[in-house]
């Protein structure tokens, strides 16, 4: 089965695009720094990221910006992830954390009408307004992926699950640039401890942003590969895996947690 997780698009040489096919979300997110080489599959041989290896205790970050304790995240950076006065402070332990609220919407409580639309702007996280039956008709259309939009409505882009799009009179499907944003995943502001402790992301088919993550324990078990680590290492938890390097696999309620080292310097795993 061919997996649709986020696509990261890289033109080589010779003019061709290669598309990466490993989730890569978690590095986007965090402001990571691509390095210069693609390996077979289109993908970045590994990312640069001092916000993981040298994470300080006094110190939150959040997509790639670092913050003091007593300082607030600016709204229009968290507004589009639904949550709000995020603040980083110090924890009783004297290490830094955020504090923050998830956004409730009004849609959230109210039934869906019948024959009505929601409309959503870039960086909100709510509903702007509601149009419904024969407004509708008034209201521009768009077409995405062989389905037809309103004015105002969210799109999703087949086999992209990290790129939002906005239907509006601008709208083009064979150029996204002006009407899509790219999602940014939160782990950094509720799961900070799953990053400091060495866990690896896992990711879930169709959907964005890491969906758990598997934290390091005494039973893991690495299953070598052929590399002799000249390709690269990834840390997981007190464990050193080379690129082509795996975790034996484990299994949960929700499936089973395929991870590899692929793309350093962090083990990422699938749920199949």
């Amino acid at each position: 089965m061919r997996r649709s997780f986020a696509l990261l698009v890289i033109t080589c040489c010779a003019g061709a695009a290669l598309a990466c096919n490993q989730p890569i979300r978690h590095y986007i997110s965090m402001g990571c720094t691509p390095s210069g080489q693609r390996n077979a599959e289109g993908c970045p041989v590994s990312y640069d990221c001092p916000n993981v290896v040298g994470r300080r205790s006094d110190k939150c970050y959040l997509f790639g910006k670092s913050y003091a304790i007593g300082e607030k995240v600016p709204d229009d950076e968290t507004s589009p992830i639904c949550t709000a006065l995020v603040n980083c402070v110090e924890d009783v332990d004297k290490s830094a954390k955020f504090i923050y609220a998830h956004v409730d919407c009004a849609e959230f409580f109210r039934p869906w009408k019948e024959g009505c639309i929601r409309q959503y702007a870039a960086g909100r996280c709510c509903s702007t307004g509601e149009v419904c039956d024969a407004d509708k008709d008034k209201l521009t259309k768009c077409s995405l992926g062989g389905h037809t939009y309103y004015e105002g409505e969210k799109m999703q882009v087949p086999g992209d699950p990290c790129r939002s799009c906005y239907c509006d009179a601008g709208f083009d499907e064979k150029n996204l640039e002006g009407s899509c944003v790219e999602q940014k995943c939160s782990f950094e502001i509720y799961a900070v401890d799953k990053l400091q402790a060495g866990a690896a992301p896992v990711y879930k088919d169709g959907i964005c942003c890491p969906w758990d993550w598997r934290m390091p324990s005494e039973s893991a078990k690495i299953v070598r590969g052929s590399s002799s680590g000249s390709q690269g290492q990834c840390k997981f938890g007190d464990l050193t895996l080379n690129v082509g390097d795996s975790l034996e696999p484990l299994q949960d309620p929700q499936g089973t947690h395929q991870c590899e080292c692929a793309i350093p310097p962090l083990v990422h795993c699938k749920l199949v």
